[in-house]
Parts: structure tokens; C-alpha cells; sequence
């Protein structure tokens, strides 16, 4: 779900800071696709790690980011919180 408009860029820093704030967390993929959530629930439904587990490794690292995998097919996911 793209937030900027109309398919245009972002080209004010403020709207990318908005755009940060309202997607938290950028996930690299087990087939090295990227993408970003809102929230961990939103997360969840995708890759099928629950949401607290993904909560809990995120703070064994500061909540900064963490490694997880998903069970049905061993996929590997990175996930880091966004500022």
C-alpha cells in the first residue's frame, strides 16, 4: 500500500519522514524481496512468524532488528524497525 500520491516520488524530506513514521519496519525477504509494514501484526499474516516472537527477538536486539524463521517452509526473514 503505497502512502505517496498519485505514483510520484517523494521529493520532500518531511514527507519521507512521514512515510517512516507511519511504516515501521522494512523486511528482507527469503527470496531477497523488500518490503515494509505498518506492524508486526501486518508482519505475521505475511510470513507466518507470530508476532510476539518476532517482538521478543527484536529485543534481544535493542529492538533494532532481528533474524526469524518461518516454520512451515524454514524461510529466513530479516526485519529492522525503522526510526
Amino acid at each position: 500500500m503505497p502512502y505517496h500520491h498519485d505514483g510520484e516520488f517523494i521529493t520532500k524530506t518531511e514527507s519521507m519522514e512521514q512515510y517512516v513514521k507511519k511504516y515501521k519496519y522494512v523486511v528482507i525477504k527469503a527470496d531477497t524481496s523488500v518490503e515494509i509494514y505498518q506492524s508486526l501484526r501486518r508482519i505475521q499474516a505475511d510470513i507466518l512468524v507470530d508476532a510476539s516472537t518476532i517482538s521478543k527477538k527484536l529485543k534481544e536486539n535493542n529492538g533494532d532488528y532481528c533474524y526469524v524463521t518461518s516454520k512451515p517452509m524454514g524461510y529466513v526473514f530479516y526485519i529492522k524497525k525503522l526510526a
